[in-house]
């Protein structure tokens, strides 16, 4: 094994990297946020399978067709295999995992620049076993995506720096500019970067500049083909969410201190050894450590907080620990450096937060899935938050809709004890709400199949809905 780690040390953290994501996106049918469900994968399917809901986002034009566009290729190829919905989302997920290796190659690439090969393999293997960083690996978000693309304009950014040639700014520029398309949030830390890139040399301020300008154009002219506006995603998501504060009035506001209290709450006691690691990579990589910071910063200073809105702030974080860790081994004895890895990784792992990501919506996939295979005409929709969302992506051809009209359906989701079903329903199996974090377990949720529904019937009930903000209402694209 050592020869083997010796000879290909950056293979052998790529492949430990894998043996951790990859279990989870094969076998843990888990989604870490709703937005997953019904934003990206939700509508990656319905490009492929003409059906299932439509988010408010996507009937005002908030959201960009980049992500689900890039998604359906996986969802379209595994249908087009003889594959059933939930094998498109499971080579989605393991796709997604290939994507998140950029992380890990980055963190062996900073490590082997400033402490050699086994520098590599320490900042490499910390990326690869990171909880935070494999939790994250199967789900398409925008937060996840966009880390993919800035941690590797980060390193790109340091090359061109270090003498690198012209191809080293113009990818740093192209990735800066696409984390910016896949998240517009992280503009200051993207800046920060961008000025490290560039700093006094004219000709990289025009080389990365215009080579950012490129996605950005392309995301402009997407919205233009998709939404009949040039940027249409891109403005309107700024002045629904900042200016009008939807986000804070529809889904909830937070103090500022939420994100420390949940990196602590995530890593436990290793939030020490990964502050102390941490200060030390940054004096090698200080524009990296004021990235991530900004990142902290700016999302504490908005309303409308999620722990995985900083995602891409821990993907700068962990490599500079894992720095830090590289620049501390040679002082460290072979007890000791055991020790240092067991007191970085025991905390994240036996974080409460990690198993409860784990099982998020679990135990909604077992119920949505069990009536999949029952392939219904409509599923009427009577409970839904956070934690039990509707697992619309493994149906095809499916109709939603909202509880009021269950009897015109031939399938319900509901709580086990609600009243009111409609006769001729017939109630299945029960799953349990799963835990989420600092919530007890929530209610037993059932399903209620019948014969027949709205199959005999002219035409379908109302499409299903989940929030629709008053205030969007406004922006609504009329149909042509």
């Amino acid at each position: 094994m050592r020869r083997l780690v010796e000879t290909y040390p950056l293979a052998f953290c790529l492949a430990l990297a894998l043996l951790t994501r990859l279990p989870v996106a094969l076998f843990d049918n888990n989604f870490v946020a709703p937005d997953e469900i019904m934003q990206y994968i939700g509508q990656a399917h319905r490009l492929v399978y003409h059906s299932g809901p439509v988010p408010w986002e996507f009937q005002v034009g908030l959201r960009s067709w980049l992500i689900p566009g890039v998604l359906a290729g996986p969802v379209w190829l595994a249908k087009a295999l003889g594959g059933s919905p939930h094998a498109g989302i499971v080579l989605v997920k393991v796709l997604l995992c290939f994507m998140s290796l950029t992380i890990v190659w980055c963190a062996f690439q900073w490590g082997r620049m400033y402490h050699g090969t086994r520098g590599g393999c320490i900042a490499g293997g910390l990326a690869a076993l990171w909880p935070d960083l494999w939790l994250m690996a199967p789900h398409a978000l925008e937060e996840a995506l966009s880390a993919y693309t800035l941690v590797p304009a980060a390193y790109f950014a340091t090359l061109a720096r270090q003498g690198g040639t012209t191809r080293h700014v113009l990818a740093a520029g192209f990735l800066l500019g696409l984390s910016f398309v896949l998240r517009e949030q992280l503009a200051p830390a993207i800046a920060i970067i961008g000025i490290y890139l560039c700093w006094r040399d004219m000709r990289s301020w025009l080389l990365g500049v215009g080579m950012a300008c490129v996605p950005l154009l392309l995301a402009g002219g997407l919205d233009w083909l998709t939404w009949g506006q040039p940027f249409r995603s891109f403005w309107l998501n700024f002045y629904l969410n900042a200016v009008v504060g939807i986000s804070s009035g529809a889904f909830g506001a937070v103090p500022a201190i939420f994100y420390l209290l949940m990196l602590f709450a995530d890593w436990l006691w290793s939030t020490a050894g990964i502050l102390l690691f941490v200060l030390r990579g940054a004096r090698a990589l200080p524009f990296v450590g004021l990235a991530a910071l900004s990142i902290l910063a700016e999302h504490s200073l908005i309303p409308h907080k999620e722990f995985r809105f900083i995602f891409p702030a821990i993907a700068l974080i962990i490599p500079l620990a894992g720095l830090g860790l590289a620049a501390s081994w040679r002082h460290l004895s072979a007890s000791r450096r055991i020790l240092a890895g067991l007191f970085l990784l025991s905390g994240p792992f036996l974080s409460p937060l990690t198993m409860i990501n784990l099982q998020m919506q679990t135990t909604a996939y077992q119920l949505f899935n069990e009536l999949a295979q029952q392939h219904p005409c409509a599923v009427a929709v009577d409970f839904a938050d956070g934690f039990f969302m509707p697992i619309t992506p493994i149906f095809a051809g499916t109709h939603f809709t909202n509880a009021p009209f269950a009897a015109q359906t031939d399938a319900i989701i509901a709580p086990k004890d609600i009243g009111g079903i409609p006769p001729g329903f017939i109630r299945q199996s029960c799953v349990a709400r799963n835990r989420g974090p600092f919530t007890g377990r929530g209610p037993q949720i059932c399903y209620w199949v019948k014969p027949t529904g709205w199959c005999q019937e002219k035409k379908p009930p109302p499409p299903f809905e989940l929030i629709f903000p008053h205030a969007a209402r406004r922006y609504i694209i009329a149909k042509d």
